[in-house]
């Protein structure tokens, strides 16, 4: 049962990938032959414009717009989008209290609607996260937010485990800003399509550029390596503030 099963899991996704593939290709052929780089730029200057003109009623629309994303696994890039589009500090804005609320409904979906399934899916996982949270408290869930364990697992488990909703809320946020300023910045410095069509492939030379993408890449890294070589800080004498003890 479990090897058809799994083939049949390899079918799809064989599948699933082709017809991607094809309709990527197809994408590219058609924007190769019907769309040029100005007609994206002068697009471009369009949105800026209008952005720059209604500043507040972009904002909630780049809110909610990654709001609703951050619910849907596998959308990455996003904060790079913001950075690019509304500049450091409001996609900070965006991105940090985007993700947190996204988190936060999760979160409460899994504690009081579905914890049975998530406990039964991720048994080991919630187990290993009770036994951390006892021993490290909050401390824990911070290391796993830095560290960019996926979303879609940390957040729906934590719902499942015994954190309290206050220090997943906290952890969250402080854990996840430091990599989504990085990722952000590089939005920032990305070059418009006006400077990508004027000057070419060159436009992505920048230093501060590069050294942005390596950290995005170097951070999660950096925060698995401390953590194995250092370990996770202990807070039994505060543990009871990270946990519940009604379960």
């Amino acid at each position: 049962m479990s090897v058809r099963l799994a083939s049949g899991q390899r079918k799809r996704k064989l599948i699933i990938f082709a017809v991607a593939t094809v309709l990527l290709t197809a994408l590219a052929l058609y924007a190769n032959r019907y769309i040029s780089l100005e007609d994206l730029a002068e697009q471009e200057s369009r949105v800026r414009a209008y952005i720059a003109a209604n500043p507040l009623r972009s904002f909630i629309v780049g809110f909610g717009i990654y709001s609703g994303l951050a619910l849907v696994p596998g959308t990455g890039g996003k904060a790079i989008v913001s950075g690019w589009l509304f500049g450091f500090w409001q996609a900070v804005t965006i991105v940090t209290v985007g993700l947190a609320l996204a988190a936060m409904i999760v979160f409460y979906l899994s504690r009081y609607l579905f914890q049975e399934s998530i406990e039964r899916r991720y048994i080991h996982f919630v187990a290993l996260m009770n036994k951390h949270l006892e021993k490290e408290g909050a401390y824990y869930l911070l290391a796993l937010r830095m560290a960019h364990v996926p979303y879609s697992v940390v957040n729906p488990v934590s719902g499942a485990s015994r954190i309290r909703a206050w220090t997943f809320f906290w952890t969250t946020v402080a854990g996840l800003i430091p990599a989504n300023a990085i990722w952000i910045y590089v939005g920032v410095r990305l070059p418009s399509l006006h400077e990508l069509a004027s000057n070419g492939a060159g436009s992505f030379i920048d230093l501060p550029l590069l050294l942005a993408m390596v950290g995005c890449a170097a951070l999660p890294h950096l925060v698995r390596w401390l953590i194995s070589r250092f370990g996770i800080p202990t807070d039994e004498n505060h543990n009871h503030d990270a946990t519940r003890h009604d379960s």
